[in-house]
Parts: structure tokens; C-alpha cells; sequence
């Protein structure tokens, strides 16, 4: 069979047919979730927003100048779209993945680099489940040679980050961030907070409107019981947005999933930061929820801002 497409590591397929092909995978792929968490940094929607061009980023930045040159603007259109026309180039692997080959009698096609490669004799006259046998048994003697992950070979742009990670997991704290960005970075930031106390009862609020861990949600007739309870929500809660701000903060560094805490970047000069002022207010009229999620956001958000979902410490 002949395989058109590039060779795409981390989507579940290594080459397609067609784009279509490919889209189907990479579609609900960490390429994916690497996409949407961009889409979660504001620094890089200001860039969006002021760039006339690829070519001309407007940030004193030189690496978010480089990642805005190769993912362009994500927020004009959907992740089809936007995969179609820029993703499959950017995370494809730009050299091809190397074979297994018989080497000649002269050995003139024999490689010069040994590195990562070893030399076996095999007799044809042995079988070929004696021959797959003892071959197993030799590269088992060099495992520690071999990467643990395939994902560490990768020679993508954007290589995924060879770490353990699950992707319901990745979705849930997006949810987790895009229900906490409406119900309490919002109002902070547009000084619409009640007070500086509701976001505790808003982080409680938010876990049990996510279920995220329902042995914690209602109220206890034992008041150490219920401030336990309280605690171990807001703490879950708070423990899924730290994550996801590494998560943004490493993907604004063209890396992910990385969890590691990034430091302060300054992306913008005087002159760019006073340009953004009335910019940034619009950031907060932006429905950054991914469509894998449905309307799971959406409903949370209700649920909280209704008063649905009761809060109260008492002594």
C-alpha cells in the first residue's frame, strides 16, 4: 500500500492515506490538546491580534516570535481547518524513519556511523520462527540501547514530550481551567468579584460541578467532616490548575505535555503593553472550551453562577 502523507508520531497512526485519513486521528491526538492549550495563552492571542503577518510577530520575544511564525493564528479557525492547513506540516517527522536492511556482500551499502545499529549473521537454513526467536534474544540483550520511548526519536519541529500522560486527563484540566477562567479569573480580572473570599467557595463550587470528586461534594452533619471535605475539593481543583498553568506556560515554549513551573517571560515592550490595554478586555469574551468537551464547560458554569451548587463553612 503507498502512503502519501508524512510520517505524524503521537496520533495513533504513523502515515495516512489521505489528510482525511490523518484528521481522523490527530483529531482527539495530543496534537490535539497541544492546539487547545495554545489557544489558552493570552500572550500568545495579543500576538494574534496585533501581527499583521506571520512574518512580522509583534513581541520582543524571539521564541514566541518563532512559534507564532509556525502555528499562525489558531483563533480565525477550527482545529480541521487549522491542521489541514499548518499542524500536519509543523508535527510531521522531517526525516524518515530508518529500515531494516540486508547488506550487501561487498558491504558497500553498509553505514559508517555504528551508532544505534547493530550487525547480525543469520543462517537461511534455520526457520523463521528460530530465526524471529534468537534475533529477540539479542536485542534483549541491548535493551538499555534501545529508547524506552519511541516518542524520544522523534525529529518533528515540535517533538510531544516523551512523558507519561493520559488524555482524559489532559481534557479534564482544560474543563477544570475554562470553568475557572469564567467563574473566578474573569471577575477578578474585570473587578466584578464579589469579594476576595467567594473564589474558595467558587473552587469547591467548581469541582462539584465537574464531579471531580464526589465522595467530597454535600454537606456534613459533623462540622471536621464537612471543613475536610471542603479542603480536599479545593484543593483537587486548585492542584488541576497548577498543572494546567505548566502546561501553558511550557506550551508558549513550543513544548508539551511538559509539567514543569516556567518563569516569567517578558513578551512585551512599554509601547506594546499600553497598546493591549483595551485589547485584553476582549480576551475575556473569548469561548476558549474545546469541542471535544461539548457543553460539559458551559453547564458547569451555569450550575455555579445560578447558585445551584450550595457552599457554606460554618463553625
Amino acid at each position: 500500500m503507498r502512503y502519501i502523507r508524512g510520517i505524524q508520531k503521537g496520533i495513533g497512526r504513523l502515515r495516512s492515506r489521505t489528510i482525511e485519513e490523518e484528521l481522523s486521528y490527530a483529531r482527539t491526538s495530543v496534537r490535539r490538546w497541544w492546539w487547545e492549550y495554545l489557544r489558552l495563552s493570552k500572550d500568545y492571542w495579543l500576538i494574534c491580534q496585533t501581527s499583521s503577518s506571520a512574518n512580522n510577530p509583534r513581541t520582543i520575544d524571539d521564541g514566541m516570535r518563532w512559534l507564532y511564525r509556525k502555528f499562525g493564528d489558531i483563533y480565525k479557525s477550527d482545529f480541521d481547518t487549522w491542521y489541514e492547513r499548518t499542524g500536519t506540516y509543523i508535527f510531521k517527522e522531517q526525516v524518515e524513519l530508518p529500515k531494516v536492511i540486508e547488506i550487501v556482500e561487498d558491504l558497500s551499502n553498509l553505514t559508517e556511523t555504528r551508532d544505534d545499529k547493530l550487525l547480525v549473521e543469520i543462517p537461511l537454513d534455520l526457520s523463521q520462527a528460530t530465526i524471529s526467536r534468537q534475533i529477540n534474544r539479542i536485542l534483549k540483550q541491548h535493551i538499555t540501547m534501545r529508547p524506552a520511548n519511541k516518542l524520544q526519536m522523534s525529529q518533528s519541529q515540535f517533538p510531544i514530550n516523551p512523558v507519561l500522560y493520559r488524555l482524559p486527563a489532559l481534557q479534564r484540566m482544560h474543563e477544570i481551567w475554562c470553568v475557572h477562567r469564567e467563574v473566578v479569573a474573569k471577575p477578578v480580572a474585570l473587578e466584578q468579584a464579589k469579594d476576595k473570599y467567594s473564589t474558595k467557595g467558587d473552587l469547591y463550587r467548581i469541582g462539584v460541578a465537574l464531579r471531580l470528586s464526589p465522595s467530597n461534594e454535600g454537606m456534613a452533619e459533623d462540622v471536621e467532616l464537612h471543613h475536610q471535605r471542603l479542603n480536599r475539593m479545593r484543593s483537587t481543583v486548585s492542584r488541576y490548575i497548577g498543572k494546567a498553568k505548566m502546561l501553558i506556560g511550557n506550551v508558549e515554549l513550543g513544548k508539551y505535555p511538559v509539567f514543569k513551573k516556567t518563569l516569567p517571560v517578558d513578551r512585551f515592550s512599554k509601547k506594546q503593553r499600553e497598546s493591549h490595554a483595551e485589547l485584553e478586555k476582549l480576551w475575556w469574551d473569548l469561548d476558549l472550551t474545546s469541542q471535544l468537551s461539548g457543553t460539559k464547560v458551559l453547564d458547569a458554569v451555569n450550575k455555579i453562577n445560578s447558585n445551584e451548587i450550595r457552599y457554606a463553612w460554618y463553625n
